[in-house]
């Protein structure tokens, strides 16, 4: 029986988790893109305006509009784009700090204060923080864990705490693929169970962690922690999907904010064949190698299936670039990758064995994993035979 199967129009795999295919091996991700072409967006735009203005009307009195998780990356400069030149909106950034935070990221950052005139406040992390990413790193081989639970969960606190109902986030899940049907056409908002379910925590809270490490305690997690439904419900919180309001391609959005100010990386991070994601943080490329050695797929695979749905790339060209750029062992921060958990290189190879799937890569007479020269491990027929599709 094969591990990995792929979409039959954009080589998104049946392994990432919560893709659905319909009956003929078409993913949702497919069906979404052209379903959004349907919609009447210029409608949506005008129900933008429409929903912009009752948030001024309630906020009067208030400093700000809504709050607008922001990390320096393409979506969150678009989102503040969005709020403040389309809608007028005077919203409150709130930036959780990157695990290894770049100097590309720390300027686009800079760039969104300044050309949109928002004020910010940046949660910058206490030494738990490595204590969670490190935990993540053995208990479900993902450093960022924390980092994901935390960009979701600490806006809403900072929402609850400032008496700011209307938290401001991007794209909607439906165009890389989450979801069943009716959800993803349907979604607008954000909600617990949405985090719990589809956010990175993949099963565990951050009580659940703590359980792991007897040093940590709960006064020292609030920023991880979802705030409680009382609260929520008291000032009113809603965190809504720009998505749905606008259309979303990354190329026509980086267009835009190109033009005020924001950059793309000089240097391609690892593991990808763009310099326009994952470029705020240094330790990102990691955690799209352990995504590809769990489920066989990685940053260069979003990015080509993502260009395949949008009629730029063929799948010829998509699956050569996978192929080169997915699965590759990051080294541009890898000796800062380990300095920051702790580990040695040896602990580093036996915690990627813990999870590397053994459906997509080779091992010996003894299960053991087999690698090349250079460290990575070796790619099995089933994998390569997967895009025969």
């Amino acid at each position: 029986m094969k591990i990995l199967l792929r979409c039959k129009q954009c080589y998104f795999p049946s392994t990432k988790p919560d893709l659905h295919f319909d009956k003929d091996g078409v993913c949702h991700a497919c069906h979404f893109t052209e379903h959004a072409k349907k919609i009447d967006w210029d409608a949506r735009k005008n129900e933008f305006l429409e929903f912009c203005d009752k948030l001024k009307s309630k906020s009067k009195g208030l400093n700000y509009d809504c709050i607008i998780p922001v990390s320096g990356g393409k979506d969150s400069t678009y989102q503040v784009h969005l709020a403040t030149r389309i809608g007028g909106l005077k919203p409150l950034l709130v930036s959780f700090e990157p695990s290894f935070p770049t100097e590309n990221g720390e300027k686009n950052l800079k760039n969104i204060i300044e050309t949109y005139n928002c004020d910010l406040i940046q949660l910058r992390k206490s030494p738990t923080y490595k204590k969670l990413a490190r935990l993540g790193f053995d208990v479900v081989g993902d450093h960022e864990w924390p980092n994901h639970v935390g960009i979701y969960c600490w806006p809403l606190q900072v929402a609850v705490n400032h008496n700011l109902p209307n938290v401001m986030y991007g794209e909607l899940q439906g165009y890389i693929g989450l979801g069943r049907w009716e959800e993803i056409t349907s979604h607008t908002k954000f909600t617990r169970e949405y985090v719990e379910q589809y956010v990175g925590m993949n099963g565990l809270r951050v009580s659940d962690m703590m359980d792991f490490d007897d040093t940590i305690k709960k006064v020292d997690v609030m920023p991880y922690i979802y705030p409680p439904a009382a609260d929520l419900e008291r000032v009113g919180v809603t965190a809504h999907s720009m998505g749905y309001f606008f259309h979303w391609d990354f190329e026509h959005n980086r267009r835009v904010i190109k033009d005020e100010g924001w950059e793309a990386a000089s240097i391609v991070p690892d593991g990808s064949f763009t310099n326009f994601e994952d470029i705020d943080c240094g330790f990102m490329p990691m955690h799209q190698y352990f995504k590809f050695i769990k489920y066989g797929y990685g940053r260069a695979t979003d990015h080509a299936s993502y260009e395949i749905r949008h009629g730029r790339m063929t799948k010829k060209e998509a699956k050569e670039l996978i192929i080169e750029y997915d699965g590759n062992i990051p080294r541009q921060n890898f000796k800062e990758f380990l300095d920051f958990l702790d580990i040695k290189e040896s602990y580093f190879f036996d915690t990627v064995d813990r999870f590397a799937n053994p459906g997509i890569f080779k091992t010996d007479g003894q299960g053991k994993f087999i690698r090349k020269w250079d460290d990575n491990l070796i790619r099995n027929e089933d994998w390569y035979k997967s895009f025969d599709t």
